[in-house]
């Protein structure tokens, strides 16, 4: 027993002698700072640490290192290490953090010092220091118990954002003056007690890094400034803040931040005094301002939205649900937004005003399984006419009035709409309207019902008459456009369809009668159609070619004036096919017309149309049996001007009657003159005399 206890004592004495050799002696102190060296050296190529001095003994403990020859750590003072207590002051001064990369497994930038002294021990100890970190005046004091922090203030004053985001490897997207202080008197979780304040000061976003970033167009310089107050208490940070821009400002009054959990409650508001400014941000110009608040609940990667706003002059409220950021649920009520406002913020002329309603809900907000129901819903909407006609380019005097009412179905990646709109000039019914969300193609039926013409005379500048149902189908994908139309208009019918800007129409056994009372104009002639136009819509030019269908003319001036000087009734003519060949101008239609029946041939070679002047210029070259003669039609088109060049007609009168008296006339002739003429003289005289005509 007594050599067992001898041994262990040798034994003792033996290690604690190796740790003494080890750890307090000068050849135990090189060996150490060897150690150190290869310890860091080897593991990583980008810095060299250079031990410089290490001595170690009971009391003492000196160390001094450089880093690559321009970074240095100096650590000195009283340790104590078997009563574990301290009494140190250090000096670190770290001329380019991104150095150190492969040492602390992370990426920082920039310079970084600190100095101060480290004193107390095991049961209490204080730090306190100071850094120009991020050019900031910063000083800090911690109060350590059993080595963990309790008490930790810090002033890190006027540090310069722009060199922060710098020192954590961001870009520098803002610039300006950051003070961060804070008195945290408990720094336990269950027990947290103290107070942290932030202020912003003259700060200023970087646009250029900003749009080259996030593919913005900002020109504008954006200004900032912030006050934070959180105030800790046991679990919980209670938060103030608000955050002044240029461009928005951003309040909460109470946030909470619920430290075991990861909870956070706050309210919100949003004050946007000039949507202009948002320009370079949005890619939009917007006017007039904006406001909304309300609060917010994250838990779990779950966030909560409850608000508010004023937008459009209107009563509005939402909610909305995110789940790991991707929205499940959208709910809305826009209630008695005011359309002038509308478009005022839009950036749009005022050209309308009237009140609209909006009901959202959207009950699951993914793509693949989006579900949902929008209701809108316009009344007492009205036509600003003095600032339509000058944005339009339109001549509107009588009240125009609209209301509409649509509802849009969302399911997985369409939206289905049903909508009808009512309006003094014509009225729009649309059953299924679907627009598809993965290649943005739209398909829609229609029905647009025009009860009166007439009502159009403003926009059309044309005088028109009874009434038009159009009923077709729009298709738009890939930025292609195709409508097409169908109409039982004046006994006939109307097929047409838009290709883009190309118009096609085949206008068949429409009544000319109907048409030209439709359009105000006098009844010449009656047919059935058989047409075709081709147009442009962007260039306003197209062609309508065709024939008219066993047609003739009906009593009017034109035939009361054939039958008064050519003693022919042209209403009893019947014309199989009447060929037209017309050049459409925007409203002038140049006309080339060709007709013929068993006595007649009429041909129009120059004809001019103009739908906005309601005017006529005809040349109408006719003959009748042997006979011909021109027409000369011109001005208003309800009641033209119709002139004759008579000479042909009139000659064949004189012709007429002097045959039909040709004996009679000889034999005065001869009386009166007393046979000087001869036997043949009196017949000569006739054939002179026919010879003027």
């Amino acid at each position: 027993m007594k050599k067992i206890f001898i041994g262990l004592t040798i034994l003792i004495i033996f290690i604690i002698g190796i740790i003494y050799s080890a750890l307090f002696t000068k050849t135990g102190n090189n060996f150490v700072a060897s150690y150190i060296e290869n310890k860091v050296n080897d593991e990583q190529k980008d810095v060299e640490l250079k031990v410089n001095d290490f001595t170690l003994t009971f009391n003492t403990i000196n160390f001094n290192a450089t880093i690559s020859d321009d970074s240095n750590i100096n650590i000195a003072g009283d340790l104590e290490i078997f009563k574990k207590r301290v009494d140190l002051k250090y000096d670190i001064n770290i001329n380019e953090l991104s150095k150190l990369e492969n040492l602390i497994n992370q990426k920082l930038n920039g310079p970084f010092a600190t100095t101060g002294t480290f004193k107390g021990d095991a049961n209490f100890a204080v730090i306190k220091g100071t850094s120009n970190v991020a050019q900031s005046q910063t000083s800090y004091d911690l109060k350590l118990a059993d080595f963990e922090a309790k008490n930790i203030n810090f002033l890190i004053e006027n540090a310069k954002i722009e060199k922060l985001l710098h020192l954590l490897n961001q870009k520098s997207f803002a610039a300006g003056n950051l003070t961060l202080k804070g008195d945290i008197k408990d720094a336990n979780v269950s027990s947290l007690d103290g107070k942290i304040t932030l202020n912003i000061s003259k700060g200023k976003l970087n646009n250029q890094v900003i749009n080259k970033d996030f593919n913005q167009n900002i020109s504008s310089p954006i200004y900032f400034k912030s006050d934070i107050i959180a105030d800790l208490t046991p679990n919980k940070a209670s938060i103030k803040s608000d955050l002044i821009t240029s461009i928005v400002d951003v309040f909460t009054n109470k946030t909470e931040v619920f430290i075991d959990n990861g909870k956070i409650l706050t309210d919100y508001k949003l004050d946007v005094k000039n949507l202009q400014k948002l320009e370079g941000i949005i890619g939009t110009k917007l006017y007039g301002n904006f406001i909304t608040s309300g609060n917010i609940a994250m838990n779990n990667g779950i966030i909560k939205v409850d608000g508010n706003s004023n937008i459009f002059d209107s009563l509005t409220k939402y909610s909305v649900k995110l789940v790991d950021l991707n929205p499940e649920y959208v709910k809305f009520n826009v209630a008695n937004a005011k359309i002038d406002k509308l478009l005022h913020i839009l950036n749009e002329p005022v050209y309308a005003d009237g009140i609209l309603n909006i009901d959202g809900n959207i009950t699951n907000a993914k793509p693949e399984v989006l579900a949902g129901v929008i209701k809108t819903q316009i009344v007492n909407g009205k036509v600003i006419n003095p600032v339509a006609n000058t944005v339009f380019k339109q001549n509107l005097k009588k009240e125009i009035t609209f209301k509409t009412d649509t509802t849009t179905t969302l399911i997985p990646n369409q939206a289905i709409t049903s909508s009808k709109i009512t309006t003094t000039l014509a009225n729009l019914d649309i059953k299924k309207a679907v627009f598809t969300f993965k290649d943005a193609a739209f398909n829609t039926d229609y029905l647009l019902d025009i009860p009166s013409l007439s009502n159009l005379y403003d926009v059309t500048a044309t005088k028109m008459r009874g009434g038009v149902k159009i009923n077709g189908n729009m298709q738009s994908k890939n930025k292609s456009l195709l409508l097409t139309g169908n109409s039982k208009l004046l006994g006939g019918v109307l097929d047409f369809n838009l290709k883009n800007d190309d118009l096609h129409a085949d206008i068949k056994n429409i009544q000319i009668k109907e048409l030209t009372h439709m359009l105000y104009y006098p009844d010449v002639f009656d047919s059935t159609t058989a047409l075709t136009l081709d147009y442009n819509m962007l260039m306003k030019k197209g062609k309508l070619k065709g024939n008219l269908v066993k047609g003739h003319f009906l009593p009017n001036n034109f035939s009361t004036l054939l039958n008064q000087f050519a003693k022919f009734d042209i209403t009893r003519e019947v014309y199989e096919t009447v060929d037209i060949d017309t050049n459409i101008d925007k409203l002038v239609l140049s006309s080339i017309i060709n007709m013929k029946s068993k006595n007649t041939q009429i041909d129009v070679t120059k004809s001019i149309l103009d739908l906005e002047k309601s005017t006529i210029d005809a040349v109408i070259n006719t003959k009748i049996k042997k006979t011909q003669f021109t027409l000369n039609v011109k001005g208003n088109t309800s009641k033209p001007k119709i002139s004759l060049d008579s000479k042909d007609l009139i000659s064949n009168q004189v012709n007429k009657q002097i045959d039909k008296n040709k004996e009679k006339i000889k034999e005065k002739l001869n009386k009166v003159l007393k046979g000087k003429l001869g036997d043949d003289g009196a017949e000569e005289v006739l054939k002179n005399f026919k010879s003027l005509f």
